[in-house]
């Protein structure tokens, strides 16, 4: 089964909403590899084990970036995981692309939650394009929803995940 490295276009990004505002915060410095092949995908699914860094990240200003690392407690958890467990659903729309959802163990903050994320996407010889969305409740891994003044997140967060990854030969 070929394998492929994470590349700069990888991101997460979380939304978070509140009665008000809505917060959109970005994670850009993703590592990790999946091994994945089209023509075997629905008979033997994929293999992904991918980190990011939780310090870097962008909130859209200081404030809300400073308020985060607080509320995330970033300095004591730099790193979430998350570990490909098994494909469910999945339909092979022909050319390399497909869609599945994605059933994994996230891990930080010292906990681990079973996420299923829906997504699609594409996998070809010279790489992989992959998207994906799943709701998370943050109380799951331990953490308070932060306020923002005096206004209060919801604990349900919007996850979207974007995987661009590059064959390694």
């Amino acid at each position: 089964m070929p394998t492929y490295e994470l590349d700069s276009g990888s991101r997460i990004t979380v939304c978070a909403k509140s009665s008000i505002h809505d917060t959109t915060c970005v994670w850009d410095k993703l590592t990790g590899s999946v091994d994945a092949d089209a023509a075997t995908l629905i008979d033997v699914g994929a293999k992904a084990r991918l980190t990011a860094d939780m310090t870097s990240y962008d909130a859209g200003d200081f404030l809300k970036n400073r308020k985060l690392r607080k509320d995330l407690d970033v300095k004591r958890h730099p790193e979430a995981t998350f570990e490909l467990r098994a494909l469910d659903d999945v339909r092979a729309l022909g050319d390399g692309k497909f869609e599945a959802i994605a059933v994994g163990a996230l891990r930080w903050h010292g906990r681990e939650v079973t996420v299923r994320a829906v997504g699609s996407g594409a996998i070809l010889v010279d790489r992989i394009d992959v998207k994906a969305s799943f709701e998370l409740n943050v109380r799951d891994l331990g953490i308070e929803p932060p306020k923002f003044l005096m206004f209060k997140v919801e604990e349900i967060v919007e996850v979207a995940v974007t995987l661009r990854a590059v064959s390694r030969k």
